[in-house]
């Protein structure tokens, strides 16, 4: 069965620059643990509650949270910094806390070693897993690598960059919304979104996704402003060989925005990697691809 509301456990994890991530656990806290990191920009309502339960059908704990500047987490007080290093920090921590409350269920006091958890990275969310696991090894059980590449940089020679379809919507933008209106940011965020798809769009599963983020944060956090410093970091890729953690890298044949030749390259890069394609997917996570994502997550160690 899947998980019930008494099983979904709301996390605040307190940032020291003042921020304040949402996140949430979802099931037993004394099973193994499984950390979503989704892409950039995304709340957690971007992992929808029913995938998170055919997790936890299989014995998993979920962890999932806000992104910064996404639904309920606060950005804390300016001077702002974000960035890849932030991410990677702010996923960390949540980690943490998830820790902290399997510890307290199965009566564990302070001292235990700290907790490790199955990565899934979605895009971005993928750069950030990747860096958990070559520079925090110990926290990383496994990585589940879902429509990313290795380099957030100018794509490398050998990986293909953008469709010409996608580079072109960029170049066209939609025009904004009227912010204090829920349905035009919802359908603002639909528009956007269909071009991220590959051959099929399932915009009720988009428009579900949305809906529950603009619903918890109403404001969108459109009144806070930028980051005054974005840290990128430095590359990565050149260290990927010395990976040694279960991976799988899912991705879908027809991304526009990291097409298949990146999760290749990827798979290629870290050692004993498998490479799983989704045969017409996109730049997303539709309901048509749960089974076969759940199925990598349960057969990755």
């Amino acid at each position: 069965m899947g998980s019930t509301d008494a099983s979904r456990r709301a996390l605040p994890v307190a940032r020291p620059d003042g921020a304040v991530i949402a996140a949430e656990v979802i099931g037993d806290a004394r099973h193994p643990l499984v950390l979503l990191v989704a892409g950039a920009e995304s709340s957690m309502d971007w992992w929808r509650p029913e995938f998170c339960d055919l997790l936890v059908q299989g014995g998993r704990c979920v962890v999932r949270f806000d992104q910064r500047g996404t639904g309920e987490t606060t950005l804390g007080p300016p001077p702002r910094t974000d960035g890849l290093h932030v991410a990677l920090g702010d996923a960390i921590a949540v980690l943490d806390a998830a820790g902290a409350v399997a510890d307290a269920a199965d009566g564990v006091g302070d001292g235990s070693p700290p907790h490790a958890a199955h990565w899934v990275g979605f895009s971005a969310g993928g750069w950030v897993a990747q860096l958990a696991a070559l520079d925090h090894p110990d926290r990383v059980l496994a990585l589940t690598l879902i429509e990313t590449s290795p380099t957030m940089f100018e794509a490398d020679p050998d990986l293909p960059g953008a469709t010409d379809r996608m580079q072109q919507a960029w170049a066209d933008s939609v025009p904004e919304p009227d912010w204090g209106d829920p349905e035009s940011v919802i359908e603002y965020h639909v528009v956007v979104d269909r071009d991220y798809a590959g051959d099929d769009f399932d915009e009720a599963h988009d428009r579900a996704i949305w809906a529950d983020t603009v619903r918890r944060s109403p404001g969108m956090h459109r009144d806070e402003g930028e980051a005054e410093i974005v840290d990128h970091g430095v590359r990565w890729r050149e260290r990927l060989g010395g990976l040694r953690v279960p991976t799988t890298v899912v991705h879908g044949t027809a991304d526009p925005v990291f097409p298949l030749g990146n999760g290749q390259a990827l798979a290629r890069d870290i050692p004993g990697a498998r490479l799983v394609t989704i045969r017409g997917g996109g730049h997303d996570l539709p309901p048509s691809t749960w089974d076969a994502v759940v199925g990598v997550i349960a057969g990755t160690a």
